[in-house]
């Protein structure tokens, strides 16, 4: 007799691959019963995959209709790799199936900004570092602080397709160069950005001391340069936001 995991990847290799993967004597009854309810249960899972990746990309749904969106997310979900997925995983390279199969950019964009969004629902946790948290720090202790970006958060531009539809919901996003999504505590947020923003946050994939940045910033071969009062409004909104984390300097030395 298999063990349990063998049984189950017996099952996913068949579903897969076909009924000729399926092992021997592993279900009782006549090979056209097994095969039938071998049937009826990929039937089943791939029905779960389809209401899946519905639930992971409801605006794209929307902005698609229901015809042209299950035209591709039946051809996605056989993609390689994908059925690997689990079900809140299914979504992660939708964006670049769609990409791939020349939908338009607000299609995709739509799709890219819908994944973000289920990424920093299902991040980490992590306490926020905020303004007020900068409290009574002099001069010489803030520049020396040591930052990372929130685990939840990402800054990104897209469409401004998405921009518009988003910003129905959000004031300021129809003008804004680039969208943040975080959650820095129970809810997910989404925030205009700035370009100073973006820039700053794209450091932030490794840790930084503030005065480092700063220091970056204001370099003269730098490409995205900022003068201080610029980096510091910049800062500060990403700190409002809730997009940083207090990180320890040790890590950066």
């Amino acid at each position: 007799m298999l063990a349990l995991d063998q049984v189950q990847a017996a099952m996913m290799q068949a579903l897969d691959h076909g009924p000729e993967f399926l092992p021997d004597r592993l279900f009782a009854g006549a090979h056209a019963r097994v095969l039938a309810g071998m049937k009826v249960h990929a039937n089943t899972i791939s029905h779960a995959r389809l209401v899946a990746l519905e639930d992971t990309f409801p605006r794209v749904l929307a902005l698609l209709g229901q015809a042209r969106f299950n035209e591709h997310s039946r051809l996605y979900i056989h993609q390689p790799g994908v059925t690997a997925k689990t079900l809140a995983g299914i979504g992660e390279a939708f964006p670049g199936w769609l990409a791939t199969s020349d939908e338009a950019g607000a299609a995709v964009d739509l799709a890219r900004f819908e994944w973000l969004w289920l990424e920093a629902y299902h991040a980490r946790d992590a306490v926020p570092l905020r303004l007020a948290d900068l409290a009574g720090l002099g001069e010489q202790a803030l520049l020396d602080l040591a930052i990372a970006a929130h685990p939840s958060a990402s800054i990104g531009t897209f469409d401004r397709s998405v921009h518009e539809a988003i910003g129905v919901e959000v004031a300021g996003l129809v003008e804004a160069p680039a969208i943040l999504v975080v959650r820095p505590e129970a809810d997910v947020l989404v925030s205009p950005a700035s370009a100073a923003m973006r820039a700053i946050f794209a450091t932030l994939k490794d840790i930084q001391v503030i005065g480092n940045l700063l220091g970056h910033f204001d370099e003269p071969d730098c490409k995205d340069r900022l003068s201080s009062d610029d980096f510091m409004a910049a800062l500060i909104a990403l700190l409002e936001a809730g997009a940083l984390i207090r990180a320890e300097r040790r890590q950066v030395e």
